[in-house]
């Protein structure tokens, strides 16, 4: 149960309001995001030589509306992930995700993009059900 989400994770995000959808989420899905951050972090900086640190959503800034989905973040930056590319694993209120982000942050986003689009055969061999998207 440390890293498996259950219905109760997904649940979180059908409620109406941030109140009890922040509720919920702290209950439930937040302690397994911050596991897989701790697990993951440490596999990824074993795997690059890089210090990778975890950046488990808080939705600090909402003051309305419920978030509709929730994550961790994996980065070189203690302080922070949304300027750097990173990897989210997350979830929705019907689905996980786990992703590769190069965000609005990112200074040479568009670059970066670009390359790792151009790159993506080479580095992935993906099956059927997975894709790929390019949002800028």
């Amino acid at each position: 149960m440390k890293y498996t989400f259950t219905k109760e994770d997904f649940d979180v995000f059908t409620h109406d309001t941030l109140e009890k959808t922040m509720s919920e989420l702290k209950k439930h899905a937040r302690v397994k995001l911050e596991n897989l951050g701790e697990y993951f972090s440490d596999y990824l900086t074993e795997m690059t030589d890089d210090t990778h640190f975890t950046h488990v959503a808080q939705h600090a800034r909402r003051k309305v509306n419920p978030p509709i989905d929730s994550w961790v973040a994996f980065s070189t930056n203690k302080r922070g992930y949304k300027m750097l590319p990173h990897f989210q694993i997350g979830l929705f209120k019907d689905h996980a995700f786990c992703q590769y982000g190069i965000i609005y942050e990112a200074p040479s986003k568009a670059y970066m993009a670009d390359r790792l689009i151009n790159q993506i055969d080479d580095i992935l061999n993906l099956g059927d059900g997975y894709f790929i998207t390019k949002i800028i």
